[in-house]
């Protein structure tokens, strides 16, 4: 597929169901209007293009928002729990926004249809947001929250000793950031990552960033490298592996799911990761999702590779923390 990507227009691989979603959320952007005034009115517009996909999906048996004690604010939450048993495993959650928008809810589909094919519970959690903070803060708010599950997490039904994390785009950089920030396997809590489109180096120069540069799909290459600028503005950080991930040291890395979309200028990120785990005899999974652009994720309403990528999540969540 790589030979083929380099040479056919990227838009014609674009899977036609991705295609009939991005202009749904075309005219749902339309329906809304222009965003507010400044970062608050960009983050408002965004919440509420989402309302739309968030909208269906399975039940739950509780949907908890809270709050947890973290280094800089009371960290925001919503707990999903498929069932009432207790001592579930947890998987804590962070969103995709570009380290700027997006809250607890902004996958809210996504995370009931997670717990309900896993059967564990699902926590997703906010964490403080460029310009107001940038790297380490979101690291360390994140890493303040693993380890408020570890001690607390039987309050919420929790099984504290297994608890997987994840994410999507920068909630990835963020969630295995932490992770790292920690130690890892060495917590001996955090059982398991779950990357989704997820940044994870700062590599502008890998085949995928190379050859979507500038195709006019979201992130382009400009757009990444505004990212990482904002989101780590001391320029001298920017190889610290909390960032960085792919440097660091491969052995407190636990099993992770890599979930890549094919036309994503950070498709190589995870791959890169994936090929040191690889050369590091570290337990992974990745797979790239064919015809998918970055944000697929999200459009579980619509396309049938996106549901079936959380249905892969949950198959190997079911694998590394069961229910």
């Amino acid at each position: 597929m790589a030979s083929e990507t380099a040479t056919v227009d990227p838009k014609t691989l674009i899977d036609p169901e991705l295609v009939q979603a991005q202009r749904k959320a075309q005219e749902i952007a339309a329906q809304i209007g222009p965003p507010g005034p400044g970062i608050a009115g960009v983050r408002a517009h965004a919440a509420k293009a989402r309302e739309w996909w968030n909208e269906g999906g399975p039940e739950m048996a509780e949907i908890r928002d809270d709050a947890v004690p973290g280094p800089i604010r009371e960290i925001p939450v919503r707990v999903y729990r498929p069932s009432t048993a207790t001592g579930l495993p947890a998987f804590v959650y962070l969103h995709g926004g570009g380290f700027k928008i997006g809250n607890p809810r902004s996958n809210d589909r996504q995370m009931r249809e997670l717990a309900n094919a896993w059967g564990g519970a699902v926590v997703s959690a906010d964490y403080v947001h460029v310009p107001e903070y940038v790297f380490p803060s979101a690291v360390e708010e994140i890493a303040a929250l693993y380890g408020w599950l570890n001690k607390n997490g039987a309050g919420w039904g929790i099984d504290r000793s297994r608890i997987a994390f994840g994410g999507t785009s920068a909630g990835g950089s963020v969630a295995m950031g932490a992770a790292i920030h920690l130690g890892g396997t060495r917590t001996g809590f955090l059982k398991a990552g779950v990357m989704i489109s997820a940044v994870l180096d700062t590599d502008m120069e890998t085949e995928s960033m190379r050859r979507f540069a500038d195709c006019g799909f979201q992130p382009s290459r400009a757009d990444v490298m505004a990212v990482l600028a904002d989101y780590v503005p001391d320029a001298s950080r920017r190889g610290d592996p909390r960032v960085n991930c792919v440097a660091a040291d491969p052995a407190i890395i636990p099993p992770i799911c890599f979930a890549a979309a094919e036309l994503d200028t950070l498709r190589d990120s995870a791959k890169n990761m994936a090929a040191r785990l690889a050369a590091a005899g570290r337990p992974h999974r990745l797979k790239v999702y064919p015809g998918m652009t970055h944000m697929f994720f999200a459009y579980t309403r619509m396309v049938t590779r996106s549901a079936e990528c959380g249905r892969d999540i949950a198959a190997f969540l079911k694998e590394t923390v069961p229910a």
